[in-house]
């Protein structure tokens, strides 16, 4: 488990010394979908009961229902902490079965965390996380929350490529599940089959059909259609949405909560698919979209999308500034805005403009700084790289590892009296012992540098 836990504070250390792109590799394929918004509607218990009272809704998608959405999939576990009692089955969007062991996390220490209702404590980028994206659904079937999962894997493959013994071993490479759990599992139907933590297991192939008995809990998580989207001439999102959820529809699942998570903060997916978290929200709330002609505004997005595929980026531009103008707080047009103007005769003044106004109405957009300080070390332009960081910091100051970016480009940038403040401070937190184990002596260690 140790060995696990320093991978996971490796990573993330090298996620906040400024990743070279803005998204890392996902278990099928990595993707780039274009601009986003969306914001988070945090979830309590007293209207999740409120959905779970009497009988299970009709199928889903079917009916509107409340779509709650989180940054990433831990912050679910309070909604699925909410619906604990019906012991409902879990049906799981994603390219991650989360299924990383939880060993030093007790189910009773989780309960007592979920019921403080707290949500910035199941973020992945603080001091003291009580669990990491991945292990979400490990700790939920340790704490007894679902009698059933029904994972759908972003496979791209045809249902007659899924070989049981490739599944094993990747599952067992990726410690998600044990030997034991492995060697049980058969494949049927485009289905594969299991216990895992003592609970029926099925993984799904998504063009299988599935029969789910009783309530059921949806979560999807933006990286199960980030593995699949290959881009706006092979793969267009708007269509891949629709074929999705309809495929989902079709399945008459008796849904009792449906959550949706982002997973950007994480660097999973690509800040350019955030607008879809909006998308999936109107389309829970309005289920007969899926069956009526595409809204104007979404049209007008798919065109802004494709438009820069056949290298007509101005036009590309003229028709977000267009949506800009009608939209202005939609913080994924201005995004969106940003990123053709990389590829536009526009100076990259007028691109950074465009992030700022994207990252003011949304501060989750300053992540895509972490990926330019890097790219302007590389130009020779430190104080540029230094610049983003603080912007990207300031826009998130409650985030330490952003933080912990910042102080790390002072100290090489010979500015080490502003980052002693800063190592200060965070040398004050209270760093998990689990998942950053060696953070405080490494706090010492860059303080120590940073002190005449």
């Amino acid at each position: 488990m140790i060995r696990y836990i320093t991978l996971i504070c490796c990573t993330l250390m090298l996620f906040c010394g400024g990743c070279e792109s803005s998204e890392t590799q996902t278990k099928t394929v990595t993707v780039e979908t274009a601009t986003a918004p969306a914001a988070t509607t945090p979830a309590t218990t007293e209207h999740v009961k409120e959905d779970i009272s009497g009988a299970p809704k009709n199928g889903l998608l079917q009916n509107p229902i409340t779509l709650q959405r989180y940054e990433v999939p831990s912050q679910a576990l309070l909604q699925w902490y909410a619906v604990r009692d019906a012991r409902p089955s879990l049906v799981l969007y994603s390219n991650d079965p989360l299924l990383l062991s939880t060993q030093t996390l007790k189910p009773k220490e989780l309960l007592a965390r979920l019921a403080e209702q707290d949500q910035k404590a199941l973020r992945a980028n603080i001091a003291n996380p009580v669990i990491m994206p991945k292990m979400t659904l490990d700790a939920a079937l340790k704490a007894g929350f679902f009698s059933a999962v029904y994972w759908i894997m972003p496979t791209p493959g045809d249902i007659d490529e899924l070989s049981v013994e490739i599944f094993r071993s990747q599952m067992m490479q990726d410690n998600t599940l044990s030997a034991e759990e492995a060697h049980s599992l058969t494949l049927r139907n485009g289905i594969f089959s299991g216990t895992v933590r003592g609970v029926p297991f099925h993984a799904v192939h998504p063009q299988a059909d599935v029969k789910v008995s009783g309530p059921a809990v949806l979560h999807f998580d933006l990286s199960y259609l980030s593995a699949l989207y290959k881009g706006e001439i092979k793969t267009p999102i708007f269509p891949l949405v629709y074929e999705t959820l309809k495929h989902l529809r079709d399945q008459q699942i008796k849904t009792v909560s449906a959550s949706f998570s982002y997973s950007q903060i994480i660097r999973e997916v690509a800040l350019g698919s955030r607008f879809l978290g909006d998308v999936f929200d109107q389309l829970f709330a309005q289920p007969q979209l899926l069956d009526a002609n595409m809204p104007e505004s979404w049209r007008q997005r798919s065109n802004a999308l494709y438009l820069p595929n056949m290298m007509m980026f101005d036009e590309a531009r003229k028709l977000l500034l267009q949506m800009a103008d009608a939209q202005p707080d939609d913080a994924s047009l201005h995004y969106a805005l940003y990123m053709v103007s990389r590829e536009t005769s526009a100076n990259l003044g007028v691109a950074l403009r465009h992030l700022a106004d994207a990252v003011q109405r949304d501060p989750v957009y300053a992540y895509e700084y972490l990926s330019l300080a890097p790219i302007a070390r590389e130009k020779g332009f430190p104080d540029e790289a230094l610049r983003v960081l603080s912007l990207a910091s300031k826009a998130n100051p409650d985030n330490s590892l952003m933080t912990l970016a910042l102080v790390r480009a002072l100290i090489a940038a010979d500015q080490a009296d502003t980052a002693v403040p800063l190592l200060e401070n965070l040398l004050a937190l209270n760093w998990s012992k689990d998942y950053f184990p060696n953070m405080p002596s490494y706090l010492e260690q860059l303080l120590a540098e940073a002190r005449p």
